[in-house]
């Protein structure tokens, strides 16, 4: 009994005692809050440079006892290198330490319970060697010491810089801001967790996310050594298109003008890697003509070790709206940098490609994206992959069954390899390239053609057929935009072309020639040898046509006269033809013997063709066919027609006839 009540009576005393040392500490700090200050003030700045290897500085720190033991910090800085900005900057920031350790410890062991930093700014330098600010950090401290942690951190109304040196004049940009943050467990051992809501390419928050990792390793760790796991959350909500357009290369901002996303995304760990799956949506998205809608959903297995080999596949890609039925894969690779897509889709649209894009919104925030030459390092990504598609429309123009193999360069599109069926014929189109980096599309159609059918080409642009027959050649087009009216006076180029088997429905050259032809005779002096020709019903035949030209200021000119066959004989003319089709034609025909036989009823043996001049104008929908005058026709007849014996000289019994068709009769 003794015993026991001598123990209690012990442990009373000693209690006692702790209670008033307590009692004075306390007082001593509520009556001396600087000592506090001079503790933390100096472990803050000494742990800090040791841990980063940067000068950690201070201006001003105020300690406080209420109510809770800790000290208000004024332009915390975390120091740059050379001429850099400050890595971190913290105009105010507030810090509570944990009791017991700093009593027990008696002022020693200062340990951060909680840290809270308002209008933080994480400065990021890209080097002029490449290279980035945080790659150089190294800490000091021995393994041993680098047992500081933080119990909880907090960041209010954040912000991310980036600064690129290597551009002109070292552009800067802000790629996050209005950052609300809680980190919990801060410091080797720790599991670590945290929240943060940020405006990414957005005026308000637009991101969150949430996140648990295992202890980390004292270390990077080894191979064959478990990195910790990672459970991750991460939603974005009306992400802004238009914003958006400042992390794509400078080139590749007018791909899309207008738009809203959604992005849901999860993070765990598996096998030692770190699994990313998630899902995104898109409406109301311009690309350059009218608004649609889409949706994908994306995966990838991240290994910590090896994050440049990280690949992220997208599947079930999605893109519709007028014009536009798009849908396939694509994946996005880090080492080497380049994205792959493999498309199909019932229809496209080419004004989405090629319209012009729409007038800048005066007073459109801007300032929110990556430094201009971040964002053309992204250009010189290789992109590139297959489409497939049932329908391709630009205006009238309709290809069917297209297949294409392309690539994506610094914003020009370059077929490499692409076919399509085109009105019963097929078109080759390797080599065409569209250059989206101008606010009208520049455009180069290379064009090998196989046996189209002009009758359904002319039928689907104008409503007519003018023209018919099976149509070969090759054609280079340069121009700019998707209005056809607009664009033709500047479309420049040219080819060659070929028609087999054709049908010129809208005029019947031997229905013009026949009467003139009479006409020459009479004046040859064999009046009422040339009767009439029937007319053919479908136009004039042409047999073979091959003509070479080129293409400016809206009118097609040959380069070489044109020449073709037909029915009743072969000619060439020499002009040009209007992309609007009216025509400015002019040359010479020769009609065949047998044509010439055969108006006169083999009356006149035709010992070689008759040559005559020809001029055609008019449109291709209503040409004015003009074989020339009685005199030409007379002139090219002479050779070819044996003259009756009582001429003398044809070209003169020429004249006198052509007087005696003016002479009026006597009364």
């Amino acid at each position: 009994m003794g015993t026991g009540h001598s123990a209690r009576r012990v442990w009373k005393v000693a209690l006692g005692v702790v209670a008033v040392a307590l009692v004075l500490l306390v007082g001593a700090l509520a009556l001396k809050p600087s000592w506090i200050a001079e503790r933390l003030r100096g472990q803050v700045e000494a742990i800090g440079t040791r841990s980063l290897g940067r000068p950690v500085t201070l201006q001003e720190l105020e300690a406080h006892w209420l109510p809770r033991p800790g000290a208000t910090l004024t332009n915390l800085r975390v120091e740059g290198e050379g001429n850099e900005p400050p890595f971190l900057e913290a105009p105010r920031a507030t810090v509570t330490v944990q009791l017991w350790p700093l009593i027990r410890s008696l002022g020693r062991d200062v340990r951060v319970g909680a840290m809270e930093l308002d209008d933080t700014k994480l400065n990021l330098v890209r080097r002029e060697d490449g290279t980035w600010n945080y790659e150089s950090f190294e800490s000091t401290r021995p393994e041993s010491e680098r047992d500081t942690f933080v119990e909880e951190l907090r960041i209010r109304n954040g912000v991310v810089n980036v600064t690129d040196l290597r551009a002109a004049g070292g552009t800067a940009a802000v790629a996050l801001r209005d950052i609300d943050a809680t980190l919990k467990n801060l410091g080797p051992g720790m599991a670590l967790e945290g929240e943060m809501k940020a405006a990414f390419a957005a005026p308000a928050q637009n991101v969150t996310m949430d996140f648990k990792v295992d202890p980390f390793p004292i270390g990077k760790p080894q191979p064959g050594q478990p990195w910790p796991e990672v459970t991750m959350h991460l939603r974005g909500k009306d992400l802004s298109v238009r914003a958006f357009r400042n992390f794509l290369p400078p080139k590749a901002t007018g791909f899309f003008t207008g738009g809203l996303v959604d992005l849901d995304a999860d993070v765990k760990t598996g096998h030692g890697r770190y699994a990313l799956a998630g899902r995104g949506s898109a409406r109301e998205l311009k690309l350059r003509g009218d608004s649609a809608s889409g949706s994908f959903e994306f995966n990838s297995n991240i290994d910590p070790a090896n994050v440049k080999a990280a690949k992220v596949d997208f599947t079930r890609v999605a893109l519709e709206g007028p014009g536009i039925d798009l849908g396939g894969t694509a994946s996005a690779q880090l080492a080497p940098t380049r994205v792959r897509f493999a498309l199909q889709g019932q229809e496209l649209d080419l004004k989405h490609l090629l319209s012009a894009l729409p007038p800048q919104p005066e007073g459109e925030d801007s300032s929110t994206g990556l430094p201009a030459s971040v964002r053309a390092q992204l250009g010189k990504v290789e992109v590139g992959g297959t489409l497939e598609l049932a329908k391709l429309r630009h205006g009238a123009l309709v290809a069917t069954d297209v297949e294409a193999q392309a690539k994506l360069d610094d914003g020009v599109l370059l077929v490499q390899r692409g076919g399509a069926r085109v009105y019963g014929g097929h078109v080759d189109i390797s080599g065409t390239r569209v250059d989206l980096t101008q606010a009208r599309p520049v455009w180069l159609l290379k064009a090998v053609l196989a046996g189209m059918d002009t009758a359904q080409a002319f039928q689907a642009l104008s409503g007519h057929q003018p023209l018919r027959g099976l149509a070969s050649g090759e054609l280079q087009l340069n121009g700019a935009g998707s209005d056809w009216a607009e664009a033709r006076s500047r479309v420049t180029g040219g080819g060659h072309v070929r028609l087999r088997d054709g049908v010129l429905t809208t005029a019947d050259l031997g229905a013009e020639v026949a009467p003139v032809l009479g006409q020459g005779l009479a004046m040859l002096g064999y009046r009422g040898a040339a009767g009439t020709v029937q007319k053919a019903g479908e136009g004039t035949r042409l047999k073979d046509l091959n003509a070479r030209f080129r293409v400016q200021d809206g009118w097609v000119e040959f380069t070489q006269p044109m020449a073709f066959q037909s029915d009743i004989g072969a000619g060439t003319l020499d002009g040009r033809v209007g992309l609007d089709q009216r025509l400015e034609l002019e040359g010479t025909f020769k009609a065949s013997e047998q044509f010439v036989s055969a108006i006169t009823h083999g009356a006149i043996a035709v010992k070689a063709p008759v040559t005559l001049p020809l001029t055609i104008t008019g449109t291709l929908n209503a040409p004015e066919v003009k074989p020339g005058s009685p005199m030409d026709i007379a002139k090219g007849l002479s050779p070819a027609v044996p003259g009756p014996k009582s001429l003398e000289n044809p070209v003169n019994q020429a004249r006198k006839g052509l007087g005696d068709l003016f002479r009026r009769p006597r009364k």
